[in-house]
C-alpha cells in the first residue's frame, strides 16, 4: 500500500487510460483485393474518446464495426456514448492464426496515412525455437491494427474466396470498419 500527501487527478485519469494503441481502420475489398485506410491509430484513449473520434470520423450506427470481443464493457460504452452499432468478432481456438491465414488470400491495399497500420505489418515478427526456427505463432506485439484486420477477416471473410468484381460509385455493401 502507498500513503500519499494527495491525490494527483491527472496520474488517476492516465491510469485508467489504455496504453495500448486503439485501431480503427476502414475496409473494402473490391476487385479481389482488402482496401484499408486507417482512422484512427492512438494511445491513452478511453471509450468515449474512441467514440467521439469514430462520430468525427462520419461512423454511424448503420456502419458495421466490428470490435475485440474480450472487451464487452468497452463495447456497450462505446455505443451508448458514441450512438455505434460496435459488435464484438467471433473468436475461438486458433482465431489468431485463423485471422492471419485468411488475409493471406488477398493482396493488402494499405493507404500512405495508415502510418501504426504500416508501422506494425513492418514490424510483425514469428515466435523462434532455441535454434531460431520460426514457429507456427506470432508474438503478441506490433498487432494492434492487425487485430483490427483479423477481426473483420473472421467476421467478413472466412467463408469467402477472392473473386474479382467491380465496385460501383456510391455501393458501400462491402464496406466495413474494425476497431
Amino acid at each position: 500500500m502507498n500513503v500519499l500527501d494527495s491525490m494527483d487527478l491527472e496520474s488517476l485519469i492516465q491510469r485508467a487510460k489504455n496504453n495500448d494503441p486503439t485501431a480503427l481502420e476502414h475496409l473494402v475489398l473490391a476487385h479481389g483485393e482488402l482496401w484499408i485506410d486507417e482512422h484512427l491509430y492512438s494511445v491513452g484513449m478511453t471509450n468515449p474518446m474512441i467514440a467521439e473520434r469514430a462520430k468525427a470520423q462520419g461512423l454511424t450506427r448503420a456502419d458495421k464495426i466490428i470490435a475485440d470481443s474480450a472487451e464487452p464493457k468497452s463495447i456497450a460504452e462505446i455505443n451508448a456514448t458514441g450512438g455505434l452499432h460496435v459488435r464484438p468478432t467471433k473468436k475461438g481456438a486458433d482465431s489468431v492464426r485463423a485471422g492471419l491465414q485468411i488475409l493471406t488470400r488477398y493482396p493488402l491495399r494499405v493507404t500512405r496515412r495508415s502510418v501504426g497500420l504500416i508501422k506494425e505489418l513492418k514490424s510483425y515478427k514469428w515466435k523462434e525455437d532455441r535454434d531460431g526456427n520460426q514457429l507456427n505463432e506470432p508474438i503478441d506485439k506490433f498487432n494492434h491494427a492487425i487485430d483490427a484486420l483479423r477481426y473483420y477477416a473472421l467476421e467478413c471473410l472466412k467463408e469467402q474466396r477472392p473473386t474479382k468484381y467491380r465496385a460501383t460509385i456510391g455501393d458501400t455493401t462491402n464496406d466495413k470498419y474494425s476497431l
